[in-house]
């Protein structure tokens, strides 16, 4: 009984912060995207062909709990991932389209994280 307890406390944490439960032996891994070969200088992201079915694959992940956060810096795009192996994010990431027609190129490692937090919108000062 006491188990069901912690677990249906957890559940309701989890929904409380917006996550879905995950298996334990789930690891995270970061997913850096540039730019590659089908990239056409001058044209704008969202004018670049596959961009839009890139964005609507990153939507997929995050509804179905693999996409944990994204973001951007300077010209590298960042998403990190809920993954059971490298392999199961590799396929993931393999089946995007910008990836598979070349628009992004991408680096995939798992991450080892040494210090947990939450990611969330900058908030901005009063």
């Amino acid at each position: 009984m006491m188990r069901w307890i912690a677990a249906a406390s957890m559940l309701v944490s989890l929904a409380v912060q917006g996550e879905t439960p995950v298996a334990e032996a789930q690891k995270l891994y970061a997913v850096e995207f540039r730019t590659g070969p089908a990239w056409k200088p001058g044209l704008v992201p969202p004018a670049q062909p596959y961009f839009k079915e890139h964005s609507a694959n990153l939507q997929r992940l995050r509804s179905e709990g693999v996409l944990v956060a994204g973001a951007r810096y300077g010209e590298v795009g960042l998403v990190v991932l809920r993954a059971t192996s490298l392999a199961a994010a590799e396929s993931q990431i393999a089946q995007d389209p910008a990836v598979v027609h070349g628009l992004f190129s991408y680096q995939l490692n798992e991450m080892l994280v040494f210090y947990p937090g939450h990611l969330g919108k900058p908030v901005s000062p009063p």
